[in-house]
């Protein structure tokens, strides 16, 4: 098991640098540092709140050896961060902070020292239960946005009924069924690595890697490579990419 060297002991609190945050919500290091700075200033403001349990203040050596600032968040102020954040990307960082901070717990509170085993099966447990929750967020989140589509749908047949105009008004209803009935994989021909990466919750790297690891890009039936170089995958290989969504979801979270 690796030792998680990106949270540090702090005056008996567990935090990581900005810059290590940055990175992994893919934002520049100085505008993260101006959006910390913005909500210590904010804090300022309630007698409840004391930015010093979500931000400490600190600084580290460039490559030129100059000193620069930055600051240690604690759990608390990567959530307050986690929170700033929409979609997918607050999600896995989300996912990301808390095993950190919990496999860093683990390795030092005496108990768990030295059971790299246990500790390995506590993470999994951990990626099991976040990746059950995502798939159900997923199903009911696709669930909502038909629901959405064919409510527009409908409302459209209403307004074509209220002009007297049948047939669109039939057409409009028909495509109201059909969006929630649709199969995930829809009637689309071929996706590109990004689609069928959204639909799974990982980065389109990620496909590519598994599209080879799978065999995937080496099957014409499944995949082809356009003058380009992108790849682009047929509906029977994005079917195999959901048969291994849990594996591919754990390498990406590793």
């Amino acid at each position: 098991m690796e030792k998680n060297e990106l949270i540090k002991q702090v005056n008996d609190r567990e935090a990581m640098d900005s810059r290590d945050v940055a990175k992994m919500i893919g934002k520049r290091h100085r505008d993260l540092m101006r959006d910390i700075r913005r909500y210590i200033s904010e804090m300022a403001t309630s007698a409840k709140l004391r930015a010093l349990d979500f931000f400490i203040e600190s600084s580290y050596e460039d490559a030129k050896g100059e000193t620069r600032d930055c600051y240690l968040l604690t759990k608390q102020g990567c959530e307050f961060v986690a929170n700033k954040l929409t979609g997918k990307k607050g999600t896995i960082f989300t996912a990301t902070y808390v095993g950190l901070f919990n496999q860093y717990q683990a390795e030092h509170n005496g108990k768990m020292i030295g059971t790299d085993k246990n500790l390995t099966r506590e993470n999994l447990e951990f990626k099991l239960k976040w990746l059950a929750e995502m798939r159900k967020q997923n199903i009911n989140k696709e669930h909502q946005l038909r629901n959405e589509d064919a409510k527009i749908w409908l409302e459209l047949a209403n307004v074509a009924d209220d002009y007297g105009e049948r047939r669109m008004a039939t057409e409009m209803r028909n495509e109201a069924i059909n969006t929630m009935t649709a199969l995930p994989v829809g009637g689309q021909r071929e996706y590109t690595a990004s689609e069928i990466a959204n639909k799974l919750g990982v980065s389109a790297i990620q496909i590519g890697k598994w599209g080879n690891k799978l065999g995937i890009k080496r099957d014409q039936h499944l995949s082809y490579r356009t003058p380009e170089g992108a790849w682009r995958y047929f509906p029977e290989a994005v079917e195999l990419f959901q048969k291994n969504q849990f594996e591919i979801q754990n390498d990406f979270l590793s």
